[in-house]
């Protein structure tokens, strides 16, 4: 399969915020040229001052489950499996033969209800710090755009 034909999805609670827009549009504009990336904000689960963050994660659970209808993800999460770029890219690589699309899952502020994580493809860690989950779409955002780089075989990895 052309990774042209991939589709991409990155569901995430919330929205991206001011500050965080130039380079959440400046990524998504380089990675059009390989692939289809649909970023889907979801409703967040509640007011993180004022409510029980499990109950909060169980709701943004139930709303990136609808969005997912069934289908399997990437989670991206604390304690999941660290990647060199090499690493994630090959993962990608590994996904585009026979599949149309691939989807990642981000947590809202306070984190991944457990349910999300059981029923995950493979959890993946961008870093052991610790991102607003708005950044880490960012984040990722620039690391598939340097996987289909290293795919590619072009410049941009070094």
């Amino acid at each position: 399969m052309e990774v042209y034909e991939l589709n991409v999805e990155i569901i995430v609670p919330g929205k991206i915020s001011a500050h965080l827009l130039p380079a959440y549009e400046y990524y998504l504009d380089r990675l059009d040229r390989y692939v289809n990336v649909n970023v889907s904000f979801v409703n967040l689960g509640g007011d993180v001052n004022v409510e029980n963050p499990s109950v909060i994660k169980k709701r943004e659970a139930e709303h990136i489950q609808k969005r997912l209808r069934g289908r399997s993800y990437i989670l991206i999460d604390l304690g999941g499996r660290q990647l060199t770029s090499e690493e994630f890219a090959e993962l990608i690589s590994q996904h585009i033969p026979g599949k149309k699309e691939l989807v990642f899952v981000i947590g809202g502020p306070v984190g991944v209800d457990e349910t999300l994580k059981r029923e995950a493809r493979s959890i993946i860690e961008l870093s052991k710090m610790t991102f607003t989950h708005e950044f880490c779409v960012v984040i990722l955002l620039e690391q598939l755009f340097r996987a289909f780089k290293i795919i590619k075989n072009e410049r941009y990895h070094y």
